[in-house]
């Protein structure tokens, strides 16, 4: 593997690109251990490496081997050659199994963390795709109801063409398309709802600005960060406060444009791109 970027879990500065020789280097300076994030292009996210076992192979070809060696146990048969030679690195302590399965299999303390933290991505990977496609939808909603009068006359008149003219009513099918996308288990719309997010937030304060409302600034914020945070988390934890967030967030924007507080600001953004 070439060009291989990492960072440390509780820091988001990356560093890179990497080849597996040189974080090789980088792991014998203890500069590098095997809870340090990569980032796996196929999966588009900062995983352990710890959890790529081809990685691990190459960042840690030692490991296994040397923890193996924990002194070899006391024979009392010296008929032999072989036996009758002293270890000089043999300290005189006998392995128990359970030594020996822990040398096997490692650091007892390091594979629980190392079992935590992959459970916690798991748990954080299967929640992330039904709580963005809950958030999306919610946002689908409040940019569509309040042009319901728009998509009524649209379709009257059967110019269907038209609905060019009304940008947020089209970010808002937009938004319903990912949302059953996300509802599938589409992981590969990931980048593109990140990049959503941030239209929301900006969209959002701005509108909130215009008409003096602090707290759909507020909401905003929230709906957006919420929904960035849930794309990119590798947490449990992390993925239940970005729920927290986005839930507020566009839960509450929805039951505003329902009841109309968006209606009349919406009408006012609208293009003749297309004559009726």
């Amino acid at each position: 593997m070439a060009d291989i970027y990492i960072r440390t879990p509780d820091n988001n500065e990356s560093r890179g690109p990497f080849d597996a020789t040189k974080l090789q280097t980088l792991a014998e300076a203890g500069q590098v251990n095997p809870n340090t994030l990569f980032y796996d292009e196929d999966k588009e996210e900062w995983i352990p490496i710890a959890l790529n076992e081809e990685l691990n192979a190459a960042v840690f070809p030692q490991r296994e081997k040397l923890s193996l060696k924990m002194g070899a146990p006391k024979t009392e048969q010296k008929d032999t050659k072989e036996t009758s030679e002293e270890d000089p690195n043999d300290d005189g302590s006998k392995l128990t199994i359970e030594d020996m399965l822990n040398a096997a299999e490692g650091n007892t303390e390091e594979r629980f963390e190392l079992k935590q933290q992959q459970k916690s991505l798991e748990r954080a990977a299967g929640l992330a795709a039904p709580i963005l496609g809950i958030m999306m939808l919610a946002s689908a909603i409040t940019l569509i109801v309040p042009h319901l009068p728009q998509i009524k006359s649209i379709i009257n008149s059967q110019s269907y063409a038209t609905i060019v003219n009304h940008p947020v009513l089209m970010l808002g099918f937009v938004d319903a398309i990912l949302a059953i996308l996300l509802f599938l288990a589409a992981t590969e719309v990931y980048p593109f709802i990140r990049g959503r997010a941030m239209i929301a937030l900006g969209c959002g304060v701005y509108v909130g600005w215009a008409i003096g409302d602090p707290l759909l600034m507020a909401l905003s914020v929230a709906a957006g960060l919420g929904i960035f945070i849930a794309s990119i988390s590798l947490s449990y934890r992390l993925t239940l406060v970005a729920a927290a967030l986005g839930f507020g967030g566009n839960g509450y924007l929805t039951y505003l444009a329902i009841n109309g507080r968006f209606t009349e600001f919406f009408s006012g953004l609208q293009f003749n791109f297309i004559a009726g």
